[in-house]
């Protein structure tokens, strides 16, 4: 039986597709307005929970790079310790709801207002917003999937400029075409080798951040493991004495400036006799009892969309392996509303 979840990583293509036409249509003079709002500041703050939070990741270098002070913040820390709170505030919420940013937008939604990303326009964070950008993700129950992906492309978005928009719109609607070349097989026998972890250790770097926190938050929810994310150099500093027999890893590796970093890890840590799976763009193989999977090379900007569909059914073939069906709630629901 095909399962809600299982359904909605197969319809991630066709949201995707659905904004990317979007914001090249009617949705480019939302992206300009973005943009004027980002020029007359210096800082930007992403604020958010979960997800929502985790995906703004993957554009604080791009934004960075061109003389933002980018940065990302807990919503629930940001309402209930002090913060500095100048600069503008990019609120993050798929259903608009959420508890701790929606509280975030009525404390602090004063004039000139905060940006909104959304994938509910009738939602109360959306209806405050000064701007809202709508994540068009559709209908979604289960775990987080189609609002993932959806929230990881507004975010590439908004780190581009006009000259930029058109490229990054195609490697999206690329991105989308490309997004089912996986390999269930693979899956299944990449599941086998850390489907019995006690605790997981999801590694990576720079934007793919964004896949290894996310992979904090839903393999636990979904195959109630306990998963750490690391960067790479804070897994060395200490987490790395783990390493060996006994000991189970998940890579997220694009190519791009720290490829070799992590990869030549990877390496070490699958030597060492860890269980290693590899997410990557670029193929390569590891030692020992260890699984490359590859997903799609569009870039290190948009790795985190490619490795999202292998990233999540083999959360699932984790799940069955483990006796629990993913996107089953056992004591939460889809929107968080008490705090």
């Amino acid at each position: 039986m095909t399962t809600a979840f299982v359904k909605e990583i197969g319809e991630q293509p066709e949201a995707l597709r659905k904004l990317a036409g979007f914001y090249r249509g009617e949705g480019r003079e939302l992206l300009a307005r973005w943009r004027g709002l980002a020029a007359g500041t210096a800082r930007v703050v992403f604020i958010g929970m979960g997800t929502s939070e985790y995906v703004a990741e993957s554009a604080v270098p791009q934004l960075t790079a061109q003389g933002l002070d980018a940065s990302v913040a807990d919503a629930g820390e940001w309402l209930h310790y002090p913060r500095v709170s100048k600069g503008l505030k990019v609120l993050i919420s798929q259903s608009g709801e959420s508890v701790e940013t929606r509280k975030v937008a009525e404390r602090d939604g004063g004039a000139p207002g905060y940006v909104a990303i959304t994938n509910n326009p009738a939602s109360s964070i959306a209806r405050q917003a000064g701007l809202h950008l709508p994540l068009l993700a559709g209908h979604e129950t289960a775990i987080t999937t189609k609002t993932y992906v959806n929230s990881l492309a507004v975010l590439h978005l908004m780190a581009q400029t006009e000259a930029t928009l058109d490229q990054a719109l195609d490697r999206l609607e690329q991105a989308s075409q490309t997004m089912a070349g996986y390999s269930l097989e693979r899956i299944e026998a990449a599941a086998g080798l850390i489907a019995d972890a006690g605790c997981l250790h999801a590694i990576s770097r720079g934007p793919a951040m964004a896949a290894a926190k996310q992979t904090s938050l839903t393999y636990m929810e979904g195959t109630r493991t306990a998963v750490t994310p690391f960067t790479g150099g804070t897994f060395r500093h200490g987490p790395f004495e783990l390493v060996g027999p006994g000991h189970r890893a998940l890579f997220f590796i694009p190519q791009g400036r720290t490829y070799e970093l992590l990869q030549s890890m990877a390496v070490e840590v699958a030597e060492k006799g860890s269980q290693v799976v590899a997410i990557t763009d670029r193929p390569f193989t590891l030692p020992g009892k260890a699984c490359v999977l590859q997903v799609p090379a569009h870039g290190e900007e948009v790795f985190p969309i490619c490795a999202a569909t292998t990233q999540e059914l083999l959360l699932d073939a984790m799940a069955r392996q483990r006796g629990v069906t993913a996107g089953v709630y056992r004591y939460g629901s889809k929107v968080t509303v008490i705090e």
